[in-house]
């Protein structure tokens, strides 16, 4: 036989464990049965309706027994009762979340976890639906009796086990069961601005990391920095000789130095950096270049006729030209 037996989702005190997750659902804990009372029924309801009303003892020793606790876990939460049992089939349309595994006895009642994931399902509790509503199915026995409180029974309950868990306006515990609306509607709305909170400031950090990722260069650019500092380092040491050192130096510095061993550190301090990468390049071409600043040479003169502010670069074409013309002669001879 199925029964449908309501209860509230717990005081204050206990929805306030409500525990937001990151994706906007929401877990509550749930009292969802409650053992060792007489519920009243409609003799419609329970197949007598030859009968106005029809009182029913739930025993704890059914309620509790563990074959009927584990059969609330992992069993759809749904709103409203839904017009027949929970299957495969219906499931997607009526599922608004499910009770997780951790159904525990808390005293006279069963505890359990739900996981609202609907955002109808949350805004209906938000908006003061907060009572539960077990959906079952179960045998009884109709042999009379009086329960240990005193109240007489018509019939028990036995071998109960569990199809759904409904959200539901009203239910049979009555408003002292009700949690407050004000306390659940303001403790909502603080999680949901802490969750906002988080999501503001993961995305501030995000941008950060964005940011400081965008001033570092790749590894194939770091290689090519280091390459050719490598490259100009080995240059000026083939004019200035092995024991350089560039310790401290930036590229300017360097060729500048170089040009200063080649044609004088007057000449050098005089030209502006172009002249001075434009020299440096001329320098370093010349295969017979080394720290000899007295050689007679013909890129000496030239770029000793340079302007007065840069090498030009026809200049500094001419010098090359001349160097790599006459570099088969012996000193002497040019």
């Amino acid at each position: 036989m199925q029964l449908f037996d309501r209860l509230s989702l717990g005081p204050a005190a206990e929805i306030a464990g409500a525990r937001p997750l990151g994706n906007g659902a929401l877990v509550v804990q749930a009292r969802a049965a409650r053992a060792g009372n007489v519920q009243v029924y409609r003799g419609d309801e329970v197949a007598r309706p030859d009968l106005a009303q029809v009182r029913i003892y739930r025993d704890p020793d059914e309620i509790f027994r563990p074959e009927s606790l584990r059969s609330f876990g992992h069993k759809p939460v749904t709103l409203d009762h839904p017009p027949e049992a929970v299957t495969p089939r219906t499931w997607r349309g009526v599922a608004r979340g499910h009770v997780g595994d951790e159904v525990v006895r808390d005293g006279e009642f069963v505890r359990i976890p739900m996981l609202l994931a609907d955002s109808a399902a949350i805004a209906a509790v938000q908006a003061g639906r907060r009572e539960v509503s077990v959906g079952y199915t179960c045998d009884l026995d109709w042999t009379p009796g009086t329960a240990p409180d005193g109240s007489r029974y018509d019939a028990r309950q036995t071998n109960v086990i569990v199809d759904h868990v409904a959200i539901v306006a009203q239910g049979r515990a009555g408003p002292d069961c009700r949690i407050g609306d004000a306390d659940l509607t303001r403790r909502l709305a603080e999680a949901e601005a802490r969750a906002e909170a988080a999501e503001t400031a993961l995305a501030a950090r995000d941008g950060e990391v964005a940011a400081l990722r965008a001033r570092v260069p790749d590894a194939a650019a770091l290689e090519a920095l280091a390459a050719a500092r490598a490259d100009l380092v080995a240059d000026a040491r083939r004019i200035l000789g092995d024991a350089f050192d560039p310790a401290g130096l930036d590229a300017e510095a360097i060729r500048r130095a170089a040009i200063a061993r080649t044609l004088g550190e007057a000449e050098a301090a005089a030209m502006s950096p172009a002249a001075i990468e434009g020299a440096f390049r001329v320098v370093a071409a010349d295969p017979r270049r080394g720290a000899r600043p007295h050689a007679p040479d013909p890129l000496r003169d030239a770029l000793r006729h340079r302007t007065a502010d840069a090498l030009t670069p026809e200049a500094a074409h001419a010098a090359m030209v001349e160097t790599l013309r006459t570099a088969w002669k012996p000193a002497g001879a040019r």
